[in-house]
């Protein structure tokens, strides 16, 4: 089999996209994958680092501001779009797969054209423009939960199956915690803004430590982000009382990331689809912070969807003044909350997803070679 994947510009797109190209190849003897990208996304360094042949197109948003801009936009929209009918021709795939991104547009419109089946696998509850504009055109769209469907237009088909998740690490929960010296009785408090970081979350963090201060059975991993790290080590320098080394391990980003989801208890953070996927995955109750700074706010959507499922919490950023204390003092002295929370997750939690993708993938592909 022959597939053509495309998706970047974030890692939200990308890891689902090499969490398929894991599942195919898992089940799928012979295949050929070739993994589209652009030249400035985190993809140019994360997919050929994986042995994953990979070409670049032109890509970019076209919903930006200013006549310039939009004119920019159309013409590497065009660009885009014949440089992704070249690839088709030449590589000649079974299947196109989009994850979404401003890639995924050109190449899920040369896949229409020529008439090679198109799957889409969206991640977020409120479904992302591109998606949204080829779903009626695509063989069949993968959602992560059923709320997403309503956002598409009628005629188009659909897949429900969770977000693709690798879980890689293998070392028990026990075993982690006695390897970077927590106790067993500790509970974990994982908190992160994303790679970059939150300012809100790190000062709404910073804020907490006196009251973390005052529960030694409390640990807090923090990952402050790659921005905001010197600022926060600025702080612990001047003020050394705040906090205790060992109690409260900040950290620019989280390298080993699933070490992290599995050595912890409670997650604090925002609401990207991919953060709620792995959430899921390791059964980790989440206080959720969605970002107001994304596109069509799809992140409150994402929260909401776990919030009425009873596995999470969300606070919106003006909360966190408000009420943010309250509710992670409430979250890290209950077991018993967290335990409904966590059963709640395992209730998502859907351990067939792969197969789902994968036969979509390839019942499309066979559907093309007819």
């Amino acid at each position: 089999m022959r597939m053509l994947i495309a998706g970047g510009g974030s890692g939200g797109h990308i890891y689902p996209a090499l969490a398929i190209i894991d599942a195919v190849r898992a089940r799928v003897k012979t295949l050929d994958v070739l993994y589209i990208g652009t030249d400035h996304g985190l993809e140019k360094d994360l997919v050929p680092a994986r042995g994953i042949p990979f070409a670049t197109i032109h890509a970019r948003g076209l919903l930006v501001k200013g006549i310039a801009g939009k004119a920019q936009g159309a013409l590497s929209a065009v660009r885009g779009l014949n440089e992704s009918l070249r690839y088709i021709r030449s590589f000649r795939p079974d299947v196109v797969v989009g994850t979404g991104g401003y890639v995924s547009g050109p190449v899920g419109l040369a896949a229409v054209l020529r008439r090679v089946p198109l799957v889409l696998q969206e991640q977020n509850a409120w479904p992302g423009l591109t998606n949204r504009l080829l779903g009626p055109r695509a063989f069949r769209v993968i959602v992560p939960f059923e709320e997403a469907q309503q956002y598409f237009k009628r005629g188009t088909h659909f897949v429900v199956a969770s977000n693709p998740v690798v879980i890689a690490v293998q070392e028990s929960k026990d075993a982690l915690r006695e390897a970077m010296g927590i106790a067993p009785d500790q509970t974990v408090l994982m908190a992160t803004g994303g790679s970059q970081g939150a300012q809100a979350l790190n000062d709404f963090l910073w804020e907490f430590l006196p009251v973390l201060a005052k529960h030694p059975e409390w640990t807090l991993l923090w990952a402050t982000g790659k921005r905001y790290y010197q600022d926060i080590m600025n702080r612990v320098a001047q003020n050394p009382e705040q906090l205790d080394p060992k109690q409260v391990r900040i950290v620019e980003y989280f390298y080993e990331i699933q070490k992290s989801y599995r050595v912890s208890d409670v997650f604090f953070g925002r609401a990207g689809a991919m953060t709620i996927a792995d959430c899921v995955a390791f059964g980790l109750p989440p206080i959720l912070v969605p970002s107001p700074h994304v596109a069509e706010d799809h992140q409150t959507k994402n929260a909401e969807v776990i919030a009425q499922r009873h596995a999470g919490l969300v606070l919106k950023e003006p909360e966190l003044a408000l009420r943010g204390q309250e509710v992670l003092t409430m979250v890290l002295s209950q077991p018993e909350q967290r335990q409904a929370m966590a059963q709640a997750l395992r209730a998502i939690q859907d351990d067939t997803a792969a197969q789902k993708i994968v036969e979509t993938i390839t019942t499309a592909a066979r559907h093309g070679r007819r």
